[in-house]
């Protein structure tokens, strides 16, 4: 069976990360995506964090299984082959700072005109109206801005916490790239095209739903809270692991687990409003309890009771543990230059038209000829494009 997005084509202008992920995204699921760079520079991700041995883990991770085409869309001959892509693909990628495209004649409206049924995607850092709409952003902007750096500190005027990973990003990326499917099948049903906005700032908001809601109807910015029963603790072999009681079914299994079954019936926890205000309490007695064996004997005690819970890994026993390789969430990928490459996999696994990780990222400009000549073009042709530096 074909992958779910198999005969969809996606002319992907994106850089650095919220965009190029979305975008390796929809190609683990079939897509193909024809990434346009810069001649003789390329995405600047190409260059974050490259290895002396010339591996750049940003690049791989955000840009695997794409092809990639140099255009310099200053020359009129580049913008002609922008138009010609346009015309035969489903969906155009941008995630330049407002203005930028449509200053290039490459805009929306431009490339409709060439393909009424395109879906135009934008992923921008703060959305399509309002004054911040043309200012350009990058993750750590959107961060702050969204409240994600208050809500992540101790306390509401503590310092602000930068989250990990590019999380707007991130985050906004994977937003992006279900926009992009939702219009996709918008045109499947109605027959339109469309142009779409995805902004970081739209994303972080809608991450923190639960922190904003609340705040909406209260007024009041809640500090950080840690439940005593929701949380990580360090077992005595200096390992932690997590447990998560939120049914009061569990409360007493994990109390019996952690040999301290007078705390099922203690009156400072024996209710969650009771564990709540007594939580820096409650959260001494179970440190101290699990404080007491190693790792794995709590770990069996509390799956023996069904209690949720699980060990907390670093990135070493995340390569390590079985359940990550079995569900294909880690892969082995066959690549050019790097003998035994492991990548991150699919997080969706569907029965009937499963995805699959379509290759590793490309060298800058390596399928610049293939994409031409699929349009038509012949080698004299091309080779009067390069010398023009149109290519």
């Amino acid at each position: 069976m074909p992958a779910p997005l198999e005969g969809i084509r996606i002319l992907d202008f994106t850089r650095f990360q919220n965009g190029p992920h979305a975008t390796v995204m929809l190609s683990d699921m079939g897509a193909e995506v024809l990434k346009v760079e810069r001649v003789g520079e390329g995405d600047p991700g190409r260059a974050l964090g490259r290895r002396p041995d010339g591996f750049c883990s940003y690049f791989e991770a955000l840009d695997r299984g794409k092809k990639s085409i140099t255009l310099d869309l200053d020359k009129p001959e580049a913008k002609r082959i922008v138009h010609e892509l346009a015309a035969r693909c489903d969906v155009v990628t941008e995630n330049f700072r407002p203005g930028v495209m449509d200053g290039l004649s490459l805009g929306y409206e431009h490339l409709r005109e060439h393909n009424p049924r395109l879906i135009y995607a934008v992923n921008s850092g703060f959305g399509p109206k309002g004054p911040w709409t043309r200012r350009g952003s990058f993750d750590i902007v959107a961060q702050g801005m969204s409240g994600a750096m208050v809500a992540q500190a101790d306390r509401p005027d503590g310092v602000p916490v930068q989250g990990p990973w590019g999380l707007a990003d991130q985050v906004g990326s994977m937003v992006f790239a279900y926009g992009i499917v939702m219009a996709l099948l918008a045109r499947e049903r109605h027959g339109v095209g469309q142009r779409l906005d995805v902004s970081q700032l739209g994303a972080m908001a809608t991450l923190q739903a639960l922190g904003l809601v609340s705040f909406l109807h209260t007024q009041v910015q809640s500090p950080r809270f840690v439940n005593p029963t929701f949380t990580a603790y360090e077992a005595s072999d200096g390992l932690w692991l997590t447990v998560g009681v939120l049914t009061p079914k569990h409360w007493p299994l994990l109390c019996d687990a952690v040999e301290r079954s007078d705390l099922a019936v203690e009156p400072r926890a024996a209710t969650p409003f009771a564990r709540a205000e007594h939580r820096d309490w409650l959260r001494g007695e179970l440190r101290a309890a699990f404080r007491v064996k190693p790792r794995g004997h709590w770990l069996q005690r509390l799956v023996e009771r069904d209690v949720p819970c699980g060990p907390v890994h670093d990135y070493a026993g995340v390569a390590a543990d079985p359940q990550f390789w079995e569900n294909d969430y880690l892969v082995e990928l066959e690549h050019p230059n790097f003998a035994g490459h492991r990548t991150v996999g699919i997080p969706i696994s569907l029965s009937e038209t499963p995805g699959r990780v379509q290759g590793p990222a490309p060298e800058l400009g390596q399928h610049t000829e293939e994409i031409l000549l699929s349009l038509g073009y012949d080698w004299g042709r091309i080779t009067a494009l390069r010398d023009q530096g149109a290519i």
